[in-house]
């Protein structure tokens, strides 16, 4: 077993239990009468995000690892594990206005977003030694503004917006790396 296979599975197991958290919560969002179609979409946009970044931690397999460096990663998985438990609560079933809910925690989502896309830049710059105009960078800078645009404007419209904003530009992101692991490291 490699290090990098070793260090994987406390990657996996944050990842494991964020998609479980946001897959728990599915049937009480979509249920009629309670459900809020801009907090669905950031569910499933949580929901691609956590499996896509599983899927560019491939990009890792050449890291000179230590345990600062350890932290810095686990540290992406680990804020979005914080954004999948702040869309969807321990007991989702208690949720009775699944719009209410998005609005009482639309701060604490996108400031969570927006921690996670700074880590995801620092490490993508530091770890992986991405150069500064790769693609990925207008990616970065999409869900930065869209965090920092989810926290600064509660208007309905705005939210809206950003809910497909996000997940057009990940169905985009999708598609121009090809769909292959690591697309954002080394070949």
């Amino acid at each position: 077993m490699t290090l990098f296979e070793y260090l994987a599975i406390a990657f996996s197991l944050v990842f494991s239990f964020s998609g479980m958290r946001l897959v728990s919560g599915l049937p009480h969002a979509v249920q009629p009468g309670r459900r809020y179609w801009v907090h669905l979409c950031f569910l499933f946009w949580q929901l691609l995000t956590t499996v896509g970044i599983f899927w560019a931690f491939w990009s890792f397999r050449t890291v000179s690892w230590n345990f600062l460096t350890f932290l810095l990663v686990l540290a992406s998985p680990g804020l979005i594990y914080y954004n999948a438990c702040t869309l969807v609560p321990e007991n989702p079933s208690t949720v009775e206005s699944w719009r209410d809910h998005y609005y009482s925690i639309r701060n604490r989502y996108f400031v969570g977003v927006t921690c996670w896309i700074v880590v995801v830049t620092i490490i993508s710059t530091v770890v992986l030694d991405m150069p500064l105009f790769h693609p990925a960078r207008g990616v970065q800078v999409a869900v930065l503004v869209a965090g920092v645009a989810g926290v600064a404007f509660p208007n309905h419209r705005v939210q809206a917006s950003i809910a497909v904003f996000v997940l057009a530009v990940s169905v985009v992101l999708l598609f121009t790396s090809g769909f292959r692991p690591g697309s954002f490291g080394p070949p």
